[in-house]
């Protein structure tokens, strides 16, 4: 299915919309399924899910354990002062599933849509606004930009932890420790990311893109049956869910 960024990025956020909303488990499985399936179908890997199930294993057992033993109900059994409640544990996986449902519609954003593709209808109307739309155009650029850096960011992170475990440095150990080396990690990207966001400025400028709300060649927006298809799977998606 080649349905262009925009319906994409419709999709995902109309599927966390949805899932926001909805209050019944059973249309949050089959968001969780839709969802899945979509990622599965525009990126053509499967490994994508591995690490959606890698990234939100830890929040869902957290959140599951938060309400197990913090709602009333049938007792199920008792650890040390705190009581597992059957209700406690039908709430965390009922949020704990909502959060899966976040985490397929973000990947779906940063995998699967190309920013620039996504902010050609604002840049389009920003420029029929005429002097009135360099907001809109600057704020589209700025999200653009975001949306394109933020895979970058990550694998930024992803090295900074490497090399600081080649220094000797561990994120195992006590909470001090591991607090430590989260400081670290984190004062590491963030010197990166202020940098790069630096060059990117200057390359912006270098190459006039001040100039660009007036003065840019701006690609034709092709409609296709797959991205009108999406789109109404999306507007469906968020009405189900806001009625159920």
């Amino acid at each position: 299915m080649k349905a262009g960024s925009v319906s994409k990025f419709i999709f995902a956020v109309c599927v966390a919309i949805a899932a926001l909303k909805a209050d019944r488990f059973a249309f949050i499985i089959s968001m969780i399924t839709l969802a899945a399936a979509a990622l599965v179908i525009w990126t053509r890997q499967f490994r994508y899910l591995i690490e959606v199930a890698r990234t939100v294993i830890w929040f869902f057992a957290f959140i599951f354990i938060l309400h197990l033993f913090s709602r009333g109900g049938v007792k199920l059994f008792s650890l040390l002062f705190l009581t597992a409640t059957r209700e406690g544990a039908a709430t965390g996986l009922f949020y704990g599933a909502k959060l899966v449902v976040f985490a397929l519609s973000a990947f779906i954003i940063l995998r699967t849509v190309d920013p620039f593709e996504l902010i050609r209808p604002l840049e389009r109307l920003s420029r029929f606004l005429g002097k009135y739309g360099r907001p809109l155009s600057y704020s589209a650029l700025a999200l653009s930009l975001a949306l394109r850096f933020i895979p970058d960011l990550i694998r930024q992170a992803a090295i900074t932890r490497m090399a600081l475990n080649t220094r000797g440095v561990t994120f195992q150990g006590g909470a001090i420790s591991r607090l430590r080396a989260a400081v670290m990690l984190v004062s590491a990207v963030f010197v990166s990311a202020f940098k790069n966001a630096e060059s990117t400025a200057m390359a912006l400028s270098v190459k006039g893109y001040s100039t660009r709300h007036t003065r840019a060649v701006l690609p034709r927006i092709n409609f296709s049956i797959s991205g009108i298809f999406t789109a109404a799977v999306s507007a469906a998606v968020v009405i189900f869910g806001w009625r159920y």
